[in-house]
C-alpha cells in the first residue's frame, strides 16, 4: 500500500527515535485499511511500536471516526478473540473521476472500498477543462444527493487525466490529446468547489496502481502498458510505490522514439513517437491506407475480430514496435509482471502474443526468466479502482490524517488551494 512497508521498516529501525506521531498514525490507519479485521496485537507485530503507543493512535483514529470497532477478531488458540478494527465506511466518501479522451467514468466510494454510486459522462476531452470539469462537478453533486450526501461528506477527490500530469501541482502539462488543458489547475478547481483535498494523476499511473493492488502485494514490480487513443505506461515498484519521477513523467512511453519511424508525425508535434505508430488512431489510419478505405476506430476493432488479414498485419507490426520499447524497459527496471490494457488488447490475442515474443527475444535473460506478460484483469475498471485506492491512501496519509484530525478552527487548507 503506497510506501507503507517502507514506513513500517523505518519504525523498526530505531525505537530510540520517536517517529512523528502523525506519520506513525498514518501507518496504523493504512494497516487497518489493508485488511478487513486488524487487532492491536497485529499492529504491534507489524510496526514494532509499544502497545501503549498503538493504543494512543487507535484512540485518536476512533475519536475522529477514521476507524471503528469491527467486533471480535479471529479466534486464537486460547482465550477470547481480540477486538478488531476496520476503516470506517461512514466517515465520508471518495469521489473518483477516470477521464479518457471521449468518456469520463465516475464513482462515489467509501473508505472501505465499497462503491456507493457510479456515473458516466460521454464528452470529448477536447471541449476543454471548464466545460468538462463543470459537467463532472454537476454529476458528482447529483450522485451525492441521490445518496443523501453533500459536499461536507467528501473526504477527497481523485482525478485521472489522459496525458502528462504534474501530480504535485495538480495539472496537466502540454497534453497532446487535451488542447486547452495545459497548466489548468484541476486540483484547485475541485478544491474550491467541494472544499476537500484533491489529487490529480495520469490515467495509466492509476491503472497500474489498480492492477497492482488487485494482486495484493504479489507480482511486483509491475509495469502497466495501455494502448488506446494514446499509448501510456505506469510502474509500481517492488515496495508498492507508484513511480512518478521528479515531475510526474515516469513511464510516459508514448513519446519514446522509434528509430525506424522517424518520418511519422505525432500529435505532440514531434516525429517518430511510439504513439504515432501504435495508438488506435494510428493503426486505423494505416489500415485505411492499405485497404483504400476510411476505417474508423470502431471498424478497426470489427475487422480485427473478423481476422481481416490487412488489419491483423498492421496490428501485429504495431505490437512489434511496442514490444521493442517494452523490452528496453524490462532491461532497465526488471518488472515481475507486465500488464497490457486497452480495449484493442481485449479483442485479440495478437498484441499480447507479439509483445511477449519480442520482449523475450530482445530483453536480457536475467530480466525475463521470471517475467510474466498478461492481459489486464480489471479492464475498464482499472482506472476507477486505482483512483479510488489513490484517494483512500491520500485520506490515510500523514497529510490526510493531520487534515482529518485537525482541531476545530484550524486554518489548514484543502490540498489544491
Amino acid at each position: 500500500m503506497g510506501s507503507l512497508w517502507t514506513e513500517v521498516g523505518l519504525l523498526h529501525q530505531d525505537q530510540n527515535l520517536a517517529p512523528d506521531a502523525v506519520a506513525a498514525r498514518s501507518v496504523v490507519a493504512r494497516l487497518i485499511a489493508d485488511d478487513e479485521q486488524v487487532t492491536r496485537t497485529d499492529l504491534v507485530k507489524a510496526t514494532g511500536l509499544a502497545r501503549s503507543t498503538i493504543e494512543n493512535h487507535l484512540s485518536i483514529l476512533l475519536e475522529y471516526g477514521l476507524i471503528e470497532d469491527a467486533g471480535p477478531g479471529p479466534q486464537g488458540s486460547r482465550g477470547r478473540p481480540a477486538q478488531a478494527f476496520r476503516v470506517s465506511p461512514s466517515k465520508g466518501v471518495v469521489l473518483v473521476a477516470d477521464v479518457s479522451s471521449r468518456t469520463t467514468r465516475l464513482a462515489v466510494t467509501t473508505l472501505d472500498k465499497q462503491v456507493v454510486s457510479r456515473g458516466e459522462i460521454k464528452m470529448d476531452v477536447t471541449v476543454g477543462p471548464d466545460q468538462l470539469l463543470g459537467e463532472i462537478a454537476s454529476a458528482f453533486e447529483a450522485m451525492l444527493a441521490e445518496g443523501g450526501l453533500g459536499a461536507q461528506d467528501v473526504l477527497v477527490i481523485s482525478v485521472g487525466l489522459p496525458g502528462p500530469v504534474d501530480a504535485k501541482l495538480g495539472m496537466a502539462v502540454r497534453p497532446p490529446l487535451m488542447p486547452g488543458w495545459d497548466g489548468f489547475g484541476v486540483c484547485g478547481y475541485f478544491a474550491r468547489h467541494f472544499g476537500c483535498d484533491v489529487i490529480v494523476d495520469n490515467d495509466v499511473h492509476l491503472m497500474a496502481l489498480g492492477e497492482a493492488r488487485s494482486y495484493r502485494g504479489e507480482h511486483l514490480p509491475l509495469l502497466m502498458i495501455s494502448i488506446g487513443t494514446g499509448v501510456g505506461g505506469g510502474f509500481v515498484s517492488e515496495s508498492g510505490n507508484l513511480l512518478h519521477g521528479a515531475d510526474g513523467a515516469a513511464a510516459d512511453i508514448g513519446h519514446s522514439k522509434v528509430p525506424d519511424m522517424k518520418d511519422l508525425l505525432c500529435r505532440c508535434g514531434s516525429h517518430g513517437c511510439l504513439e504515432a505508430v501504435a495508438s488506435i488512431s494510428a493503426m486505423a489510419a494505416r489500415v485505411s491506407a492499405v485497404r483504400h478505405d476510411d476505417v474508423g476506430e470502431e471498424q478497426l476493432f470489427e475487422l480485427l475480430v473478423r481476422g481481416d488479414p490487412a488489419t491483423v498485419s498492421v496490428v501485429r507490426e504495431s505490437a512489434t514496435v511496442v514490444g521493442q520499447v517494452v523490452a528496453d524497459l524490462v532491461n532497465f527496471c526488471n518488472p515481475a509482471r507486465i500488464v497490457l490494457g486497452g480495449a484493442i488488447t481485449q479483442c485479440t490475442e495478437d498484441i499480447l502474443a507479439q509483445v511477449r515474443s519480442v520482449v523475450y527475444q530482445q530483453a536480457q535473460p536475467l530480466a525475463t526468466r521470471n517475467l510474466s506478460l498478461v492481459h489486464s484483469t480489471l479492464g475498464n475498471e482499472a482506472g476507477l479502482i486505482g483512483g479510488m485506492i489513490s484517494g483512500i491512501e491520500q485520506v490515510l496519509s500523514p497529510r490526510g490524517i493531520a487534515y482529518h484530525t485537525r482541531p476545530a478552527g484550524s486554518t489548514m487548507q484543502p490540498l489544491g488551494l
